[in-house]
């Protein structure tokens, strides 16, 4: 099966960048730039909501603008969201200190200065009272008129307080603020990487809170202290540095229900279910970054080639041992022992550091290709040559 037949990683959609959705750029951005007791939620109040230490709320909505403008006047993402924030329950519109809509890359609007400016009771107030036509709302059930009713039936006193509270924030690259943070002490030319990892850093935090069902907020000192030890520990000049972020469980669904020859290899051995979940997404990661690290000249091409010579000597020589130290072991048990031996290799590629899942991925890459094996009789069991 060829790299183009595996379901596209999510690097693949439009709006994307450094390998992670825009969301997770900005609870990144803000866990460096809020102060000090302030903590920073991701799609638990809003898109991404700021807690100061004093109890406050910043919400902010987050919008892509790669295939359209969320900040023209009669955006339906601009409307829907000023709905729902006219809907916030009392306790949390009380607690509101800014209602920013954020939008990637520079786009504007007319209507969306208008509230940005609207900053005292007058100019709110008429605002408001403008929403109320006909002529502004349209004709009833056509077009965002719908969602102008439902930011209205919230009350006047919610849609003034989304009014005057209201903040358009627009640019052209949400990475660019993150670089500038970090550009003082780090060298340029690492700057991505070390973005991607800092976004990586928020996002693998922020979903092992959503995974033991903990709420999605993180505290911002303690990020940055993460972080902080991060940088002290990787020279990132030797690091080759994730492309992509794991893939998603439908993507690993698809894969895991074609049963493609590396998945079957596993079966072979009778690879658990959470074995053969991490197998598929190295996999998947493993052979995004290979594609992508080549487009960008990362890496030489012929460099991977060398790698694999290490890896499938590796595997011979991991399987021999095995063969005559774990003989009692049933062919399913020492093939879990030889994938176990060969996923946790430690090994460089260009004297650079490898992503922990990228050694994995790549024997299971081999093993689609059927040039090493974790039964020890995968060669008869998987013939070249055959699907």
């Amino acid at each position: 099966m060829s790299v183009d037949e595996y379901p596209k990683l999510k690097t693949s959609v439009p709006g994307q960048y450094l390998g992670y959705g825009l969301q997770p750029v900005r609870l990144c951005y803000h866990l460096m730039s809020v102060g000090t007791g302030c903590r920073v939620s991701l799609e638990q109040l809003d898109d991404i909501a700021i807690h100061d230490p004093s109890g406050g709320l910043v919400f902010e909505q987050s919008k892509s603008a790669l295939s359209g403008n969320p900040a023209a006047d009669k955006s339906p993402e601009l409307w829907k969201t000023l709905a729902n924030w006219a809907s916030l329950p009392t306790s949390l519109l009380d607690a509101a200190t800014a209602f920013r809509f954020y939008v990637t890359p520079f786009k504007t609007g007319n209507l969306v200065h208008e509230l940005h400016d609207a900053k005292d009771g007058v100019k709110a107030a008429s605002l408001l009272k403008k929403f109320k036509t006909k002529t502004f709302k349209g004709k009833k059930g056509v077009g965002v008129e719908p969602l102008i009713s439902k930011f209205l039936g919230g009350g006047d006193e919610a849609c003034l307080k989304v009014i005057t509270l209201f903040e358009l924030q627009t640019e052209q690259d949400p990475i660019d603020a993150i670089r500038q943070k970090l550009l003082v002490t780090l060298p340029e030319e690492s700057l991505d990487q070390y973005c991607a990892a800092a976004i990586g850093i928020a996002k693998d935090d922020v979903d092992s809170l959503i995974r033991t069902r903990k709420a999605p907020i993180l505290d911002a000192v303690a990020f940055r202290r993460k972080l902080r030890a991060f940088i002290r520990k990787h020279d990132f000049s030797k690091l080759l540095a994730s492309t992509t972020g794991a893939p998603s469980p439908d993507q690993i669904a698809v894969l895991l229900n074609s049963q493609p020859t590396f998945v079957r290899q596993l079966m072979a051995v009778e690879a658990k279910d959470a074995l053969m979940t991490v197998a598929i997404s190295d996999f998947l990661r493993a052979t995004a970054d290979k594609v992508i690290w080549a487009d960008r000249g990362s890496i030489v091409d012929s460099s991977l080639d060398e790698l694999d010579e290490s890896l499938i000597r590796h595997h011979t020589m991991a399987a021999d041992e095995l063969s005559d130290t774990h003989a009692h072991l049933d062919a399913h048990q020492r093939g879990r022992q030889l994938y176990h031996r060969c996923a946790n290799l430690k090994m460089p590629l260009e004297g650079q550091t490898l992503p922990g899942y990228f050694v994995a991925g790549e024997y299971n890459c081999l093993a689609d290709d059927r040039k090493v094996g974790w039964h020890p009789d995968y060669e008869s069991l998987f013939p070249k040559g055959k699907s």
